[in-house]
This record gives C-alpha cells, sequence and structure tokens, in this order.
C-alpha cells in the first residue's frame, strides 16, 4: 500500500484501502461487479445469474414488451438481450409469443417460474445486498443520499448519451 491511499474500516474489522483520487466510475464499477459476484453465489439455487436479473425486472415490470424494447430502454445491445432472453426461455423463467402483425417480433412475460422467482430477487437478493451489506451502518439520512445521488447520476449519463447520439446522427 502507498502513503496516499486512505484506509476504511469495515463492519468486520478489516481495513480495506483505496486511492483519494479513484474516480467514481472505479469506485461504481468494484460495487457492481462485487454484487454480481454476491447475486451469483445467491442466485445459484435457481438457476439465475446476476446478468439475467435486469431483464427478468424488465419483463416484470412491462409484461409483453419486445427484446428491442429491452434493448432500448437498458441501453444494451440487441444480441445481448437475444442472449439473455433465449437463456430465460430456456430456463423456463420467461415465455415469448410472437406479435400478430409482425412474426419476427415477440413480446415477452414472465412464466409461472418467473413470477416465483421475483420475490427472491427482490428480497434475498437487492434488499439483503442494499440494507445489510452496502449500508450498514449508515443512518436513515446517510442511507438515502447514495440512492438519490446514483438516480441522478443515471439520469445524467442517459441523457448526455442521448445529446451524444443526437450529434452523430
Amino acid at each position: 500500500m502507498t502513503q496516499d491511499q486512505i484506509m476504511y474500516q469495515t463492519k468486520h474489522d478489516q481495513c480495506v484501502s483505496l486511492p483519494p483520487d479513484t474516480p467514481l466510475a472505479v469506485s461504481i464499477s468494484i460495487i457492481h461487479r462485487l454484487h454480481a459476484i454476491y447475486l451469483n453465489s445467491v442466485l445459484k439455487q435457481i438457476n439465475l445469474t446476476a446478468g439475467q436479473v435486469p431483464f427478468l425486472f424488465q419483463i416484470a415490470h412491462s409484461p409483453g414488451i419486445t427484446q428491442d424494447e429491452i434493448a432500448a430502454t437498458a441501453h444494451i445491445d440487441k444480441g445481448t438481450v437475444a442472449r439473455a432472453v433465449k437463456n430465460l426461455e430456456d430456463g423456463s423463467f420467461i415465455s415469448r409469443t410472437p406479435d400478430a402483425l409482425d412474426r419476427r417480433r415477440y413480446h415477452l412475460s414472465l412464466t409461472e417460474r418467473g413470477e416465483a422467482a421475483i420475490p427472491l430477487l427482490i428480497t434475498a437478493t437487492d434488499r439483503a445486498w442494499e440494507d445489510l451489506i452496502i449500508t450498514s451502518g449508515l443512518s436513515g439520512g446517510e442511507r438515502s443520499q447514495p440512492y438519490e445521488g446514483i438516480r441522478r447520476l443515471t439520469v445524467n449519463s442517459i441523457e448526455t448519451i442521448r445529446v451524444m447520439r443526437r450529434g452523430r446522427a
């Protein structure tokens, strides 16, 4: 460890060091990767992966959504969406129904197995990660600040890319 690193005490009396100039995107990336590791260990029991969770949530929140709509709203390329949808369908978590007007287009919905997975995803994974692990030791006000800040950063990032893409078109 170099002198210019800051030591942080964890709730388990461990020490973790990060350079003081660690970019925000790097910190968010670390949290994201570690969250995926945590989710994968919890979701293994129902044969899901962390990468499939956002797709299940989008389908749960918007039954009948299409793959193209998922790609557009989640800012994910169509190939990645197609692979995730295929894996979820193969695992019996979702079903695809052909569009009445365009047989190449499919509407996605949760199956019984997919519906049953949602409460586990909410309570046993994300809520546990957020409440027990990430925000442990923070007051109510301190807990709300990161959420509000991250949501604002998300909206700003989406808008920045939209403007950038309009400039190229």
